[in-house]
């Protein structure tokens, strides 16, 4: 299939294993032209029960040996739960998905292609891992793309506080940096559930009550991960602090793991020696005022939100899986250097036939 312009649908199902996300966009892998229609496919309770499952056996296995029985049980329900979105909004003129899979890296494409009657790419990151890079992150490229269709004025950075924070910087000379920060929803997410009060910080209400614990938010800071050169890569287990935090209170462990977040990304800003003029956040790290309000008191720029700046914050990284799939099919660099770690710009992705 060889033309300019894709209609292309992104999927993306995060570690939060809230459900998929699909979003349609059209693009030629470099233009980003219009925004299509979006949709959200929940987990059931049972499907993120399996998921869970999935995730705690994957960090136990580790690759040793025959994989956990539990993973076939966990793709079915990936694979199914993808089509389903998908469906939700497929057309006859759909030229390609790019469907990210379980960060477990499970999923096939040639399931997708098959019940969907549609070109599917998949399995972004082993060619990158392959090629001596991380795997992650993926997205800084249509972060780059975004930036650049919004004239918002360099340097800038893309803010992304999911599971995990990451950044995608964009130097006054269009160089394209990028790398994990530290923990972004994740701890916080499940000191709140620990404590009984719900499975997030609704509204930041928890720790906008709370005192933060500057001691404890410096020796979390000196951990492995953070004195490591950038760009690096993490993933929510690596900032597993919760039993620090036994003595605290719900709302000072919470006012805790929101510095925690915010004090790591600033940390990251100063690896780099860079202060962005604009940081638009996006996931959903931006919509909990603590966090907000924590970014801003740290000094790095102005800290805006993915829909201040005109973006659909909860379509961002299934738009983004979209784009890279054109990228893909186009065989245009996907991974960077500056992004992965990667030796040199490549490519990325499998193409499955439907």
């Amino acid at each position: 299939m060889s033309k300019t312009r894709y209609k292309a649908l992104g999927l993306m199902s995060g570690t939060s294993l809230d459900g998929v996300d699909a979003a349609i966009i059209e693009t030629d892998g470099e233009t980003v032209f219009s925004f299509k229609d979006t949709y959200f496919r929940p987990y059931t309770q049972g499907e993120q029960d399996v998921l869970h499952a999935a995730t705690q056996a994957a960090l136990t296995w580790n690759f040793n040996g025959a994989p956990p029985n539990v993973f076939a049980q966990a793709e079915a329900i990936i694979h199914q739960a993808h089509i389903e979105a998908a469906q939700a909004l497929m057309a006859d003129d759909m030229d390609i998905i790019g469907f990210q899979g379980q960060t477990l890296q499970l999923g096939d494409g040639q399931v997708l292609a098959n019940a969907l009657g549609v070109d599917v790419v998949y399995d972004f990151r082993t060619k990158d891992v392959h090629a001596g890079g991380q795997g992650a992150p993926l997205a800084p490229i249509y972060h780059q793309a975004m930036l650049e269709k919004s004239q918002i004025v360099l340097p800038a950075a893309v803010l992304n506080i999911g599971g995990v924070s990451n950044v995608t910087l964009v130097t006054d000379e269009g160089e394209l940096l990028a790398t994990d920060c530290g923990p972004g929803n994740g701890p916080l997410d499940s000191w709140v559930q620990i404590c009984g009060h719900g499975s997030y910080d609704r509204d930041g209400v928890l720790a906008l009550a709370g005192v933060p614990d500057f001691a404890l938010i410096d020796t979390w800071l000196s951990r492995e991960f953070f004195p490591k050169p950038v760009p690096k890569s993490a993933d929510r287990w690596d900032f597993d602090v919760l039993a620090d935090l036994k003595s605290h209170t719900p709302e000072n462990g919470a006012a805790t793991l929101v510095g925690f977040t915010a004090m790591a990304i600033a940390h990251t800003f100063g690896q780099y020696g860079l202060a962005a003029k604009a940081i638009i956040v996006c996931g959903g790290g931006r919509k909990n005022p603590a966090i907000m309000a924590g970014l801003r008191a740290q000094n790095i720029g102005e800290i805006i939100s993915a829909e201040q700046a005109g973006w659909r914050g909860d379509d961002l990284e299934a738009e983004a899986f979209a784009y890279l799939a054109v990228r893909s099919v186009r065989g245009l660099p996907i991974s960077y250097p500056a992004t992965t770690g990667v030796e040199e710009p490549i490519s990325g992705g499998i193409l499955t036939k439907a």
